[in-house]
């Protein structure tokens, strides 16, 4: 008799994150991957794919959902990522990332579901660097603010959630405005001048091996707090200088230049590397240097 393969229940489809993860497990063939998000994504279409429209503040819209498809798992990757509106409309940020992340968890603790909520490294004041899962948030705007708060919902009405910080990069799909990497890559590709700061520090994963990490998690029983990330802190204008140098391009667009927290609308931390020790330890497994990275996002532009 053929096992049933399970199901995977994933929020925000139609964004960046939710999009590429819905292409690495429809790819890995280990799930029955469904979709949900207010606007049909294409690769729901282009794969047949069970969508679901909905809004995930209506809870009866939740309860529908689960009830129907009984996912054995749910990846969250809904939030109000506009750092700069976070702060201009925080009541909406709240409502956004922090409601839908109760309301999951609440659906997902009544139907024994697992879950998976991706935070982020902005939940740090930045005073630091290659912050750990022991210490202590301190978010200085508002989106690093509502993350922690979903975080810590999450965890309130589901003590078995995986909480994952993390900061990712890589392809979006067709229509949606370009992300970082992609930006850099582009402005590199035709020569456009940029400016990348030198004192903004982070620890970047390419999208597909925080897609790979995940799907080890996820079989593995493993509950709490975890970073991944890539294993390599660099500023943006080092993480520029290295595309360019692994895509052949010319770095001289590439205009260094340092971050002051007045030239921007909501403060940013200006360190936010993690650690992904715990993960390396926990799994044995080992997670990309940046060179590997950016490799993987090289070889994949204009397959998305």
């Amino acid at each position: 008799m053929q096992r049933t393969m399970k199901k995977i229940l994933i929020t925000g489809a139609n964004g960046f994150l939710g999009s590429n993860f819905t292409r690495f497990f429809v790819d890995s063939k280990k799930y029955s991957v469904i979709l949900t998000s207010q606007k049909c994504p294409e690769i729901a279409k282009d794969d047949d794919l069970p969508f679901h429209s909905g809004n995930l503040l209506d809870e009866s819209f939740l309860e529908s959902l689960l009830r129907q498809e009984k996912p054995d798992v749910i990846i969250n990757t809904v939030s109000l990522v506009n750092v700069d509106l976070c702060e201009e409309k925080p009541d909406l940020a709240r409502q956004i990332t922090v409601q839908t992340a109760k309301n999951l968890a609440v659906a997902a603790k009544k139907y024994r579901t697992r879950l998976l909520y991706i935070s982020t490294d902005q939940v740090f004041d930045g005073k630091n660097r290659m912050y750990t899962e022991e210490d202590v948030p301190n978010p200085i705007n508002q989106y690093g603010q509502t993350k922690l708060e979903a975080e810590r919902v999450t965890r309130h009405h589901l003590p078995e959630a995986v909480i994952i910080r993390t900061n990712f990069f890589g392809w979006s799909p067709a229509g949606h405005v370009p992300t970082f990497g992609e930006w850099v890559y582009n402005s590199l590709k035709s020569g456009k001048p940029m400016h990348l700061f030198t004192n903004f520090f982070f620890t970047p994963i390419e999208v597909t091996y925080l897609s790979e990490a995940i799907d080890t998690i996820i079989p593995a029983g493993f509950s709490g707090l975890v970073n991944i990330t890539g294993t390599d802190r660099c500023s943006k204008y080092e993480f520029g200088i290295a595309l360019a140098d692994i895509c052949g391009f010319d770095p001289s667009p590439i205009e260094p230049v340092e971050m002051s927290p007045v030239s921007l609308r909501a403060k940013r931390p200006e360190d936010m590397s993690l650690s992904n020790k715990k993960y390396e330890n926990t799994f044995h497994a080992r997670l990309p240097t940046l060179h590997e990275s950016l490799i993987r996002f090289r070889d994949s532009a204009g397959h998305t």
